[in-house]
């Protein structure tokens, strides 16, 4: 989907279903067409109850301030839970949801997660919260919301049919992570530490307690702990590099899960541009590759499209193993350089002739508590044995990735969060 890298965003979380009904039989696509008008995210989430665990005693702990971790921190706090921490590995609350401003006009960009895969975003966002808060409107009532419908070229053919079929959301002024931090994470931030990479989650057998030692060395005790680390740092930790220590080491089962399913690198930079030269959304690889591998794209889209500003911002995102491998190991200039030397190939040379300013890259791939996009396609067993718990229900995973239908997707992993959040008092 343009923008998950999250999410957390980067080809329409549909798209392999589009060409499928453009190739079988492009008479079908009004059919799903009418099948678009219900949003991917979840419609319905795990129910929290105000003070429905304001008896539980025990300490929890939860690794990690992304979407899972603090819709698990807020979930804890509605249902009158008092005694739980959040320990955030960065500087900063949101994980793969985080927003950069560079325009003169002050606007703000979503660099991870960006596009709400819905046609009724306000609806997503609603769903999000309810339970979390006395009123459920209130999460609505301060961001504007745009419809997202461009035009959608392939190079430089236009699609008629994409152009008929594609169509979500986006935040106009907002962010992903504002809006995050707006509605989830000021309600739990006294909570909050950063900061605080966690070393090693030692769940001993017959133990009541997790210890959760951090990078520094200082040891702390949970009678739970929710760990909603990506899984690019679950597959570290597998796979000798311990960024991550388990003790003891994960299940063989949960281990094939993590190697199973893919999280590949994804990136995003942001260009200041004199004029727009360029289409609403453009693949770099015709419909037919993006046919036969739908999540390995890149696109260039215009970053200002319905947001009412006056500027032209090109935003090049690249997921996906293929798409992806010529950025390894390279630093940010030269990650800019690439991208900027694949949109003068597909616009004859007018991106070096309009670039009005230094570009904005990210890449989550070298992000060291991230370590990739977000989660590609597995299979239901392998997304099951990713959210089992272990250690005798102590530690708990949560995130994009442990989401059966939801994967790689903010309402995904705030669903995850408010589940684990239930199973950790209990009462799921």
């Amino acid at each position: 989907h343009p923008g998950t890298v999250c999410d957390a965003s980067a080809t329409p979380h549909h798209t392999h279903n589009i060409l499928d009904y453009h190739c079988s039989n492009v008479c079908h696509s009004r059919v799903y067409l009418s099948q678009m008008q219900h949003h991917f995210c979840p419609k319905q989430f795990p129910p929290v109850s105000k003070a429905s665990a304001e008896d539980y005693k025990g300490n929890i702990i939860i690794i990690g301030a992304g979407a899972s971790g603090l819709f698990a921190a807020l979930s804890l706090q509605r249902m009158g839970v008092e005694t739980f921490t959040v320990l955030e590995a960065s500087s900063n609350f949101g994980g793969r949801m985080k927003a950069a401003t560079f325009s003169e006009d002050g606007l703000a960009f979503d660099v991870g997660a960006e596009w709400i895969h819905s046609t009724n975003g306000e609806l997503v966002l609603r769903s999000m919260m309810k339970g979390l808060i006395d009123d459920d409107n209130e999460v609505v009532e301060s961001v504007e919301l745009i419809p997202y419908q461009p035009a959608w070229f392939f190079k430089s053919r236009k699609s008629k049919l994409m152009n008929k079929l594609y169509s979500e959301t986006k935040f106009k002024s907002n962010t992903w992570q504002g809006w995050i931090g707006e509605n989830v994470y000021e309600k739990v931030k006294s909570k909050c530490e950063f900061n605080m990479p966690v070393s090693d989650i030692i769940y001993e057998t017959h133990a009541h307690v997790v210890k959760v030692v951090l990078a520094n060395g200082e040891v702390r005790e949970a009678h739970r702990v929710v760990c909603t680390v990506p899984l690019g740092v679950l597959k570290e930790s597998i796979s000798g590099e311990e960024s991550l220590r388990f003790d003891p080491p994960l299940p063989r089962s949960m281990q094939h899960a993590i190697r199973s399913i893919d999280m590949p690198p994804g990136l995003k930079v942001f260009f200041p541009m004199k004029e727009k030269f360029y289409p609403d959304l453009t693949s770099a690889d015709s419909m037919l590759k993006l046919l036969l591998d739908p999540n390995d794209v890149t696109f260039i889209y215009d970053a200002t499209l319905g947001k009412g500003s006056d500027e032209n911002v090109l935003a090049f995102i690249a997921v996906g193993n293929r798409h992806t491998e010529k950025y390894v190991g390279l630093s940010d200039a030269e990650v800019a350089a690439e991208a900027l030397r694949i949109i003068d190939n597909l616009f004859d040379g007018k991106g070096s002739a309009n670039i009005a300013g230094e570009p904005v890259v990210q890449n989550w791939a070298a992000e060291p508590f991230i370590r990739g996009a977000y989660s590609f396609a597995g299979s239901a067993k392998h997304r099951q044995e990713l959210r089992k718990s272990v250690g005798e229900g102590r530690v708990i995973f949560a995130g994009e990735h442990t989401s059966q239908k939801h994967y790689s997707l903010v309402p995904g992993a705030a669903f995850e969060g408010r589940r684990a959040a239930l199973e950790a008092v209990g009462l799921q």
